[in-house]
């Protein structure tokens, strides 16, 4: 049976699986990358290294290209590359790519060397979704490729082809904008923001596009629908509603972000989530923008000034009322009652009655009887539950 792994199953497996399973079973390299390796191997006896731009899917890595080495110390038998390059060049690509190990020539042998393993160890800690390719020129062209965890490294197989239409890259423009609010202090220079914001623009994107809507031609998809070469793809952030009277300084706003296509209804219970509100029975949180209620039912993508907020009675709480009249108006009748049928005399075997008395004394019971379908004894109980329950209810 296959094995498949996604991205982020490493996270969840524990040491044991680590060591005995490696995340990448084979790397795809293009014959005119392995060409260009050649090349620059044979112009040099000094090792020559690249990193290896590429992705990883269903436990392949495919190499899409080689980017030398910045070198900061490079001999017959150790290279070691600068961090400038290797920074640059990670903030320079693409989305949907990234540095997924390197790649670098030997002296006559394909084997890791010592300084290898602790280095292959060192990126299989930090991410055991990793690939790294041994070669070398002389005596013979050789390859062999590696990949490794924290605590063990595997060979895997290498495969020098082209890439097949299906695994070929497709290129998508995504135009993503949100707009967003900062508070400095009256006296902040032009340093301060550039602080700031260099220090948050990660974490306030974060927020904004966590969760964003993703439509593709204008229409929302479903989660395994394949993109094809003309399709158009819409990213839509979260958007910021702005609410007054949050927190103890009116002259503050607070913030809630939700999906455009959510409604005023799903920003009250959101509002509920951030403040902690009395538990007001029979009302509601209503919303006003510039003096103008909202309805519940008017999605977000609609608001374009900050809101205002406070408790509406609810159009249920008259009928509540009424209902809980009515229900007490009938448990006082029932109790008075019970308690006459407690104080009634009972009647002296001794005592003359008549014929037609009997029968309407019979006749009385068996109507107490069909009424209250249970025995005079339990009625009590019964009817203080019954109490209990519908005002608790209606309250």
């Amino acid at each position: 049976m296959a094995i498949k792994w996604s991205r982020d199953d490493w996270k969840r497996r524990n040491d044991a699986e680590v060591e005995n399973k490696p995340f990448v079973k084979e790397i795809i390299l293009p014959p005119f990358l392995y060409k260009h390796a050649q090349k620059r191997g044979y112009e040099t006896y000094k090792e020559v290294g690249f990193y290896l731009i590429g992705l990883f899917k269903n436990r392949i890595c495919y190499v899409h290209d080689i980017i030398e080495f910045d070198y900061s110390e490079q001999s017959g038998g150790f290279i070691e590359s600068g961090m400038a390059r290797y920074v640059r060049l990670k903030a320079g690509l693409p989305l949907g790519l990234q540095i997924v190990g390197h790649m670098h020539k030997h002296p006559g042998f394909t084997e890791y060397s010592t300084t290898d393993k602790q280095n292959f160890r060192r990126y299989g800690n930090a991410n055991p979704l990793n690939a790294f390719l041994i070669y070398i020129v002389e005596p013979s062209e050789k390859i062999r490729g590696y990949t490794a965890t924290s605590e063990k490294i595997f060979p895997m197989d290498v495969s020098i082809r082209d890439l097949k239409p299906e695994e070929m890259l497709l290129e998508k423009e995504v135009k993503i904008e949100f707009n967003t609010k900062v508070l400095l202090p009256k006296d902040s220079s032009y340093s301060d923001f550039h602080f700031l914001f260099t220090e948050k623009v990660s974490s306030e994107s974060l927020k904004f596009l966590s969760r964003p809507t993703i439509r593709v031609d204008g229409k929302p998809t479903e989660r395994n629908s394949v993109i094809s070469e003309d399709a158009t793809i819409n990213i839509v952030p979260r958007k910021a509603i702005e609410i007054e009277d949050v927190g103890n300084n009116p002259m503050l706003r607070y913030r809630i972000l939700k999906e455009k296509s959510e409604t005023i209804a799903d920003l009250a219970k959101s509002l509920k989530q951030l403040i902690n509100l009395p538990q007001e029975k029979g009302f509601e949180i209503v919303f006003f923008e510039s003096g103008r209620k909202l309805p519940k039912t008017m999605k977000l993508s609609y608001v374009r000034q900050p809101l205002v907020w406070n408790f509406e009675k609810s159009v249920l709480l008259p009928i509540f009322k009424n209902f809980y009249e009515f229900w007490e108006e009938i448990l006082k009748i029932l109790d008075d009652r019970e308690r006459e049928e407690s104080q009634e005399p009972l009647i002296s075997p001794e005592t003359e009655v008549s014929e037609s008395q009997k029968l309407l004394n019979n006749s009385e019971d068996m109507v107490e009887i069909q009424e209250s379908d249970d025995v005079p004894e339990n009625n009590t109980k019964k009817k203080r539950e019954y109490k209990r329950y519908k005002l608790d209810y209606y309250t």
